[in-house]
């Protein structure tokens, strides 16, 4: 059997990648792959899950909601990335999933991926090592809404989500309205934090045709304004 693209796809994904050949030739055939248009959700909090997703192409956002629609980003799912885990082993989806841009997901049955486990316990591990690492990512996010009030969260946010730009100055391209989602909050709360700092002299705003980035003019002290992460 001559091996594709989505082969060679999936055996780069280190989690599949010491799956033998017949086996992975085999999760091919049993995977089923679905285009999601930006704007549709994979799924919605509190469905029932029954497919492991594994992003191909695009991104997708994982958030929380209440019912009076306020938001939280959890986090991005992107290309090459597996996602529902932990949902798939609990039964029923904790968060909903957002396609942000046009996406290609393969979809494996949670049938067939208990069939692969099966024959390759060591791919459990590797999976569990997943889920353990999105349960720290949960503590870190827990610890920062108990513990840091809405600067130091969004100091945390911009630096980390920062890339060198001109004269190696870092410079985060989340709008408002995103870093409003991470945050829990409401733009016009990130609009007046963003406005503080700027007065303060730690950051500006660059504008790049519709398109408006953070410059962080400061770093040093914008990292001082809280805990150390």
């Amino acid at each position: 059997m001559v091996n594709g693209p989505d082969y060679d796809f999936l055996q780069a994904i280190p989690v599949f990648s010491s799956l033998p050949d017949e086996v992975l030739r085999e999760l091919l055939v049993r995977c089923r792959k679905k285009k999601f248009r930006s704007g549709q959700h994979v799924f919605y909090q509190d469905d029932a899950v029954e497919h492991l997703y594994i992003v191909e192409m695009g991104s997708v956002e994982i958030y929380k909601s209440d019912v009076n629609g306020r938001k939280v980003t959890l986090w991005h799912v992107d290309a090459g990335k597996v996602f529902c885990l932990a949902n798939l082993f609990a039964g029923r989806s904790f968060a909903n999933a957002l396609a942000q841009d046009d996406c290609l997901i393969f979809c494996l049955p949670r049938k067939d991926l208990d069939w692969i486990l099966a024959q390759h316990h060591e791919l459990a591990l590797h999976f569990i090592t997943c889920i353990s690492s999105k349960m720290a990512g949960y503590a870190t996010l827990l610890e920062d809404f108990t513990f840091k009030n809405v600067q130091e969260r969004l100091v945390k946010i911009l630096l980390t989500n920062s890339q060198p730009g001109k004269d190696k100055i870092p410079v985060c391209s989340l709008t408002q309205n995103e870093l409003a989602c991470r945050l829990g909050t409401c733009r016009e709360v990130v609009s007046r934090s963003l406005t503080k700092l700027k007065n303060d002299g730690l950051l500006d705003t660059v504008s790049t045709g519709k398109l408006s980035r953070i410059m962080l003019k400061d770093p040093v002290r914008l990292r001082g304004l809280g805990e150390p992460f």
